[in-house]
């Protein structure tokens, strides 16, 4: 379920949601190197460096100078290796759709991801209920909400069986 209401956060959790974050940052996508980086580790390699020295000098770990050089060297070590460009991400979910979910939402907060791709079969036939669920969560702002498991019977449903069963025993 999502609900338009925006999420408290306690003060006491802010140190650790502080921490995560900050894991989540450094340990997050790799950052493409620029070509003058590429280009300085195959001279310091030629220059005869370390590969600590150099990595300490361009600004990158050991793993990344150790990766270029090899690349270095794979290509006969006469040219300077190219990067490769990142493929762009296609979004599944296209500006209509997104409105149509939104609208679809916005009429009943408590709807699911589930329910939403059923609902609309053409719409989001190639498309995973994670990916709505992250969707409406991530683009739309949407909070995700998890239903409430209730019980079976409740104490007025236990309290009119036994009544029941008193009324109409022999």
């Amino acid at each position: 379920m999502y609900c338009s209401r925006s999420a408290n956060v306690s003060l006491v959790f802010v140190p650790k949601l502080v921490q995560f974050l900050a894991r989540i940052i450094i340990m997050g996508k790799k950052k493409d190197l620029t070509s003058d980086q590429i280009s300085s580790i195959v001279s310091l390699h030629k220059a005869k460096q370390s590969v600590k020295e150099m990595a300490k000098i361009v600004g990158v770990s050991d793993r990344t100078v150790r990766n270029w050089v090899a690349k270095f060297k794979s290509s006969g070590g006469i040219q300077t290796p190219a990067k490769k460009k990142r493929p762009d991400m296609v979004k599944k979910i296209n500006l209509r759709t997104r409105n149509v979910i939104k609208w679809q939402v916005d009429a009943d907060p408590h709807i699911t991801s589930r329910v939403l791709k059923e609902k609309n079969p053409q719409l989001l036939e190639n498309v995973s209920q994670r990916t709505v669920g992250r969707c409406l969560h991530d683009d739309m702002g949407y909070r995700r909400c998890r239903a409430r498991i209730k019980p079976d019977l409740t104490h007025n449903h236990i309290k009119n069986r036994v009544a029941f069963c008193h009324k109409y025993s022999a």
